[in-house]
């Protein structure tokens, strides 16, 4: 896929763990984001309308908003947070549909929810979730962690930012 091939060529073991991990976490955001997506609307739809109804296309727009969730940090992120990455970006992409349709915003296919939104948490995520190993593998300075792993440090200095 995308994000595994961005590395483009394996010729160390550093190179094939980091390909290896953007290969695992790009596929867990994705199905996370695509359970989430449609459960999430099969409760909203039945809390509205006493019948459980289930839409594919909030499935597939879901899996496309925690690929796109997930791009930012699939090397720097462990598979447990791209789960939590791709179950919010599931969130974010009903959430940001639903205020479309209450904006009287015209997205046809729901690009602006999936890309834009989903866009901006990815980046956000990753000041959040980045990990020291994952980040030294992959080549990057590891001076400043993702926000979570520097409370576990007693930093918490200000990554997100």
């Amino acid at each position: 896929g995308f994000n595994p091939g961005s590395a483009l060529v394996i010729d160390n073991s550093g190179s094939a763990a980091t390909s290896a991990l953007c290969a695992v976490t790009t596929t867990l955001a994705a199905a996370c984001g695509c359970v989430t997506a449609m459960f999430t609307d099969t409760f909203i739809d039945m809390r509205k309308t006493g019948e459980a109804s289930y839409d594919l296309t909030m499935a597939m727009n879901g899996c496309l908003a925690g690929l796109v969730g997930i791009t930012a940090g699939c090397s720097v992120v462990t598979p447990w947070a791209a789960c939590i990455i791709g179950i919010i970006a599931g969130w974010v992409y009903v959430g940001f549909s639903s205020f479309l349709i209450y904006m009287k915003i015209d997205d046809a296919v729901d690009a602006i929810p999936v890309h834009f939104a989903n866009g901006m948490w990815g980046v956000l995520a990753v000041g959040l979730f980045a990990e020291e190993s994952a980040m030294a593998t992959a080549g990057y300075n590891t001076g400043h962690l993702g926000w979570f792993y520097s409370w576990g440090n007693g930093s918490a200095d200000a990554n997100l930012l």
